[in-house]
Parts: structure tokens; C-alpha cells; sequence
């Protein structure tokens, strides 16, 4: 303004001047319309800096507060994996214990079972042979009970020893006449002698059914308790297999 003042006096007092003074009044003008036309640009970039720098502010407080909310999310999702990895890790543990505990059962049961059958078979044979050779000598006796007695009586004493559930007078009885060998001072009746002998092959008879019953239950309750057994191993396998592959899995969120 202060230029345009100056040159509107500069004019005035010198309207009739010569070209010289014309000129300098000509440029001062071309100066003043530069200086103008560069003050509108600076203000024009000015206001478009300004508009750069409240636009960029306004886009940097938002991406500020995505970051933040972002990072509360992932540190809650960490948090979350973290905790569900060590669920996972405990359940893992927990399937293998209980895997363990199941083939342990087995390997208890299978020792139990083969030390019962192992028993059960030493006994049935005992009994049978016991029973077979009573079959034997019975008929024997009732048929020729002298004749019987020349024969070996040895392992029919044996049997008579081995029978827990006899009277002692019976089994005094037949062990006397057996070792008498029909000698004259023992003469038993044959049909008394037989008698006893009859009642110990009942027992024993009755003690194989309840050995041979007793020994299926076993079994059963042995395969039965295998057969849980086994379930329970594969759930656990299969818990063991997925908690695994869960736990690698979430490794690999947390670390991300």
C-alpha cells in the first residue's frame, strides 16, 4: 500500500515530467503487480500447507488411536492364548497321566490274571487226575476189592491225603484198608470203603465246578476290565493327539 501511495504522488506532481520518470513509475508498477501476484501464491500454498498439516494431524490421531486399539486387542488375544495354552497344557498332561494309569491297570490285571489261571490250572489238573483215578479204583473195588488190593495202592493214597474236606475217622478208614493190603486184623466192608470214596470224588467234583466257575468269572471280569481299559487309552490318545496340535498351535498365536 505504501508503494501504491508513493506512486500516486509520484504521478501527480509529475504529470507533465519527461519519459524517464514515466518509466521508473512503469516498473514500480510491474514490481508491485509481482509482489502481488507472489504474495496471493504464498498465501494460496500457505493455506494449503495449513490444509496438508490439519488434514495429516486429523489422519495421524486416527491411526494413533487404530495403533492403540490394535495393540489392547492383541495383547487380549495374547492373554487369552496364553491362558488357553496353559489349559491346554495341563489337559495335555493330564490325558498322558491318565494313559499311563490305564496301561499300568492292564499290565497289574494281566499279572493278577496269569498268576490265578496259573493256579487255577494246577489245581484243575490235580483234581481231575484225583477224580479220574477215583473212577478207576472205585469200580474196582466194588468188583474185586482183594484182587484191588494186590494191586498199587500208592497213588490212591496220595489222593485220599490230598482231599482236605474228609472227616478223619473216613479218611483213617480208607487209608487203613488201602494199607493193608487185605491183610488178616482189617476187613473192612467194601460197600463202607466205596462209600467214602464216593463222597471224596463228590467233593472234589464240586470243588472243580467251583474252581472251573470261579476262574470264568475271572476271565470275564479280566477281559471286561481290559476292554474299559482300552477305551480309556484311545480317549486319552485321542486327547493327547488334539491338545498337541492345539498347544503348537497356540505357541505359534503367541509368538506372532
Amino acid at each position: 500500500m505504501k508503494v501504491a501511495v508513493c506512486i500516486a504522488s509520484i504521478a501527480a506532481a509529475t504529470s507533465e515530467a519527461a519519459n524517464p520518470i514515466r518509466r521508473v513509475v512503469s516498473l514500480l508498477q510491474s514490481m508491485q503487480t509481482k509482489i502481488e501476484a507472489e504474495g496471493e501464491k504464498q498465501d494460496k500454498l500457505f493455506a494449503k500447507f495449513q490444509c496438508y498439516c490439519e488434514s495429516n494431524t486429523a489422519k495421524l490421531a486416527d491411526s494413533i488411536s487404530s495403533a492403540k486399539s490394535t495393540l489392547e486387542s492383541l495383547s487380549t488375544d495374547i492373554e487369552s492364548a496364553t491362558q488357553d495354552r496353559t489349559q491346554t497344557v495341563a489337559d495335555l498332561a493330564a490325558a498322558k497321566e491318565s494313559r499311563e494309569s490305564s496301561n499300568k491297570a492292564i499290565a497289574d490285571a494281566t499279572a493278577q490274571r496269569n498268576k490265578e489261571n496259573a493256579a487255577f490250572e494246577s489245581t484243575s489238573s490235580d483234581l481231575k487226575t484225583n477224580i479220574a483215578a477215583l473212577e478207576k479204583a472205585i469200580p474196582a473195588i466194588e468188583n474185586n476189592m482183594e484182587a484191588f488190593l494186590q494191586t498199587d495202592t500208592a497213588s490212591l493214597v496220595s489222593v485220599v491225603n490230598s482231599i482236605k474236606d474228609v472227616p478223619f475217622e473216613d479218611r483213617n478208614t480208607v487209608q487203613s484198608f488201602l494199607q493193608s493190603k487185605g491183610t488178616e486184623g482189617y476187613t473192612p466192608q467194601s460197600g463202607e470203603i466205596v462209600g467214602i470214596l464216593k463222597q471224596m470224588q463228590d467233593t472234589m467234583k464240586a470243588d472243580l465246578k467251583e474252581a472251573t466257575a470261579t476262574e470264568a468269572s475271572a476271565l470275564a471280569d479280566f477281559n471286561e476290565l481290559v476292554a474299559a481299559q482300552n477305551k480309556a487309552i484311545q480317549a486319552a490318545t485321542e486327547t493327547i493327539e488334539e491338545k498337541t496340535e492345539q498347544s503348537g498351535q497356540l505357541a505359534v498365536q503367541i509368538v506372532q
